[in-house]
């Protein structure tokens, strides 16, 4: 039986893209696969901040970078 890797619409930039990932992948795994440094960023998953340790769900991930200074 085939396995079925989750497909996800990576929302960035207001660009939207579609990503085949791994099964078991995490969100901190997402965004080095997409060569994003997960300190410069937030994650949400249906408008819902999500911890990066979390395993990633089918649907739509909206990526924010984040801008601080001093």
């Amino acid at each position: 039986m085939p396995k079925n890797d989750p497909c996800v619409t990576v929302c960035l930039n207001g660009q939207e893209n579609v990503v085949n990932i791994p099964a078991g992948t995490n969100y901190e795994q997402l965004l080095i696969e997409l060569k994003l440094n997960p300190e410069e960023v937030l994650i949400f998953v249906e408008n819902e901040p999500v911890p990066f340790d979390e395993q990633v769900r089918p649907g739509t991930v909206r990526v924010l970078k984040v801008v601080s200074g001093g």
